[in-house]
């Protein structure tokens, strides 16, 4: 999609649990309002995907940013942050 960025994308530890929480904004710089952004989220050691996951962001219009967040269940903090080497951040669907 285009003109939909995202920024501050952060990799953290969710409170209360031992799972990882990715945190991010999306801006919608299209032109178009969207009722809900389907986001995919891909957490990498290398080159080697790690989790594969969506979330979705509810009321996008024009000229706005929102914050998202996505819980990862399936993936320990402790045990693998220090093995994310990076992420990647994509629209897989916007109406």
């Amino acid at each position: 999609m285009a003109n939909l960025s995202f920024y501050n994308v952060n990799i953290l530890k969710a409170e209360n649990s031992n799972d990882i929480l990715v945190k991010g904004d999306i801006e919608n710089r299209s032109g178009r309002n969207y009722a809900a952004v389907a986001i995919r989220i891909v957490l990498f050691n290398k080159n080697i995907p790690l989790s594969s996951t969506v979330t979705v962001v509810n009321g996008l219009p024009n000229g706005v940013s929102r914050t998202f967040e996505k819980r990862i269940e399936e993936l320990e903090y402790n045990k693998v942050a220090h093995d994310i080497t990076r992420h990647e951040i994509f629209v897989e669907n916007a109406y």
